[in-house]
């Protein structure tokens, strides 16, 4: 049986000229999917879940925010219904009207923009950012804080704080798109994976030294690099090797445990698959070079 979606009014939210309205959600199971006539921006401060919005189901975990647009239907679950595992939802929801005096700061290219005023012409039907290095939460805390407690001159503070999130928000979207700035990003990553081969990292370690999001970061690393974050991972593993191999007298197994291989099957084949030769024959090689003598394999 399909589910029922409902259709919120920001009209049961908004005040009296105030378009702009803050919550801060405990999460339940039972909980309906909707589409509302204003814009929301969430953020994950609690707990993890699920997104169910529009046919698809995202997990989602503390430090992710969305974009909703009008029209796009939504509904946050927590991953569970036990009371000591909340899944906490910051909500800031606004009109359209609100940011009119602001639009002309975002590019009519840009995401933020089609998300926000032209939701039904843009392909995308929301946008999903991660709050790597705490950027974010500290704005959406804050706009909360001003909301609740209505201190002189809050209504102006909440817009500021509402245009410094988003422009925030693109100058991230700019950010990886421009490829002198990716390739800065690329940079701490790639010094990241050259000082920590030998340790069991991953994608997601990577990206979080960039303000990428795991998925793009593995879009650009390849389109950069020409390669994937595993296979680049692996080449500098290989290339140590050959080093360590050439210089030292460890054992093979050794050196494959010293560059983070404990699967010496899985080592062999790698090395042989990168070189053409096992690790014994690169090692005779080597030694037969600097000694003078031909060797046949």
């Amino acid at each position: 049986m399909k589910e029922r979606i409902k259709q919120l009014k920001g009209e049961s939210y908004f005040r009296e000229n105030l378009d702009i309205f803050l919550s801060r959600e405990v999460e339940s199971c039972s909980r309906s999917k909707h589409t509302h006539d204003f814009i929301e921006i969430s953020y994950v401060s609690e707990g993890s879940g699920y997104h169910y919005i529009d046919d698809q189901v995202l997990p989602i975990k503390r430090g992710d925010l969305f974009v909703i647009p009008i029209g796009t239907p939504h509904v946050f679950r927590p991953s569970t219904p036990q009371q000591d595992k909340p899944l906490v939802i910051y909500n800031c929801i606004f009109r359209i009207g609100y940011l009119e005096d602001w639009k002309q700061y975002f590019p009519v290219n840009s995401e933020i923009y089609k998300v926000i005023f032209q939701p039904y012409e843009y392909s995308q039907h929301w946008l999903q950012y991660e709050d790597i290095h705490d950027k974010y939460f500290p704005i959406v805390d804050s706009m909360y804080y001003e909301y609740l407690h209505k201190s002189a001159g809050y209504e102006t503070i909440l817009i500021t704080m509402l245009i410094q999130l988003l422009s925030l928000l693109h100058r991230i979207s700019v950010k990886a798109e421009s490829p002198s700035a990716v390739v800065t990003d690329l940079d701490s990553a790639v010094h990241f994976i050259k000082c920590n081969y030998s340790q069991n990292i991953t994608v997601k370690q990577a990206a979080e030294t960039t303000y990428i999001s795991a998925s793009h970061f593995q879009r650009l690393f390849k389109k950069t690099t020409g390669v994937t974050f595993t296979q680049y991972l692996q080449n500098i593993r290989i290339q140590k090797c050959c080093e360590l191999l050439k210089s030292t007298n460890q054992s093979v197994q050794q050196i494959a445990n010293r560059v983070g291989y404990q699967d010496m099957k899985f080592f062999h084949n790698l090395f042989r698959k990168k070189t053409g030769v096992s690790p014994q024959q690169y090692r005779r090689i080597c030694q037969a070079k600097q000694t003078g003598i031909v060797i046949s394999l």
